[in-house]
């Protein structure tokens, strides 16, 4: 079955409730352009009610290298995602446990990946809509990613307008290591809604035959 994880946090209590479903990794934004923005001494008494119960992920776009990894290391997170334009050098230096997101439009080319490989431990596809690069609700056409996935040594993670209803469709589409949902399981930005994480769990098992 893919991992699931849930982007978006800001609540205490729904990072607690959804960790308790058996998802993967809770991710929170530290884009302060975001709508789902949350400051970091917030995250840091999150992850702390966590006890290790599942991976945390801190989302950051175009942030300086000392801002990335100072939030990081306050609030104890396990991962960082990386949604700018930032270069392999800037994955090196963080030394492991990065999330490289690459928009998807009208199409993606191997050799944008390609030179990241070394520095990251996962490629995260997302869509670029509107200018926007992820939190933009809308789906890319993956079929676009299809022929790179046997191309990439590193788990994939696809992102962009997940939900119960549409899940299915991409699964049938490809197999990735993991799904990132985020509006498509909210009934605010930044406000979960368990029952429908508990629904997008329930497709993907069921799709999956579990």
């Amino acid at each position: 079955m893919p991992a699931i994880k849930v982007c978006g946090v800001t609540e205490k209590d729904d990072a607690i409730s959804i960790a308790s479903l058996g998802v993967w990794a809770l991710g929170f934004i530290f884009v302060p352009e975001s709508p789902r923005y949350v400051d970091p001494e917030k995250v840091r008494d999150i992850v702390s009610h966590l006890r290790r119960r599942i991976l945390t992920v801190g989302v950051f776009q175009n942030a300086s290298f000392s801002e990335v990894r100072h939030i990081r290391d306050f609030c104890g997170l396990d991962l960082v995602q990386l949604h700018g334009e930032e270069d392999p050098s800037f994955c090196e230096r963080l030394g492991g446990g990065v999330i490289k997101t690459f928009g998807v439009g009208e199409e993606v080319f191997s050799w944008e990946v390609e030179e990241y490989i070394p520095w990251v431990s996962y490629v995260l596809f997302d869509t670029v809509h509107a200018g926007k690069r992820g939190g933009t609700g809308v789906p890319f056409s993956w079929r676009l990613i299809v022929p790179l996935l046997g191309r990439i040594p590193r788990p994939v993670i696809v992102a962009g307008g997940l939900t119960a209803e549409n899940v299915s469709y991409l699964l049938e589409e490809m197999h990735p290591f993991a799904l990132d949902v985020n509006s498509g399981v909210e009934k605010a930005p930044g406000k979960k809604d368990l029952q429908k994480v508990r629904e997008f769990i329930a497709v993907v098992q069921r799709k999956v035959g579990l």
